[in-house]
Order: C-alpha cells, then structure tokens, then sequence
C-alpha cells in the first residue's frame, strides 16, 4: 500500500484548517469513506466532483484526475504510460466536472460506471502504479 494525497474541495472555511493541507489516503476503509463523502456532499450539485490524486510516497508519482458522479465517473492517468477510463459515450459529447470550484470538461467516452473508478483508486492505493482501467 502506498499513502495517497487527494486535492479535494480546499477553501479557507474548509474543515482541514489552515493552508488547506490534501486529504490523506493511507487504507482501503479511508478511500472508500473519503469517496462516499464526496459522492454524498455533491449529491445535490447540478455537476459532479473532480478530485486529483498522486502517490504521497513518490515525488515523481503520476497524478490521478478523477471524477466522481453518483453514477459515472471517469480516471485519467498521467504519465508517460498514461490514458483514460474508456466507456461508451461520444467523444463527440463534453460532460462537465467541478475541481475545487472550478467548471472542467471531458469527453463523455471517458466516463464508465463508478464502481470501475472506485476499483481503480483502490489499485492505486495498493500499487502507485497506473490503474488497470486506463487504456
């Protein structure tokens, strides 16, 4: 297992305190609760939440763009042996994300059921390596 560093929603009134230090991942349990609340604090939002995610255990770690839909979602991996998630929706077709507040967009191909980027971040929690869901 590596120890995982996730950017997520950090603003001054946050609940992390001053200077808004990333969310620290170190097991499974604490993945799957960090991703249930995210999925339950956006549940409401009229776009779902983009996280982004590297190994805290390597300085030269990819960084994991992931977005969290209640029901899709997406990973990108990026690296040399990088990619996306790869789904069944138009490349054609833009699907929007937030990042700490910020309006993103990808292509709707990337998007795959959100239990596959679930499986994803936990093989990256466990390797620190490229998730077998990226192509």
């Amino acid at each position: 297992m590596v120890t995982l560093e996730v950017w997520y929603d950090q603003e001054p009134e946050n609940d992390f305190g001053p200077g808004d230090p990333p969310v620290i991942i170190r097991t499974e349990a604490e993945l799957h609760g960090f991703i249930d609340r995210v999925l339950d604090e956006t549940s409401t939002h009229e776009a779902p939440a983009m996280i982004q995610a590297v190994n805290a255990d390597d300085p030269q770690s990819a960084v994991l763009q992931v977005g969290l839909g209640q029901s899709l979602g997406f990973i990108g991996y990026g690296a040399a042996d990088g990619g996306w998630t790869q789904g069944k929706g138009s490349p054609d077709v833009r699907v929007e994300y937030i990042y700490m507040g910020n309006l993103s967009e990808v292509r709707a191909s990337v998007e795959v059921p959100i239990e596959v980027v679930r499986q994803g971040l936990v093989e990256f929690l466990e390797t620190g390596q490229r998730p077998n869901a990226i192509v």
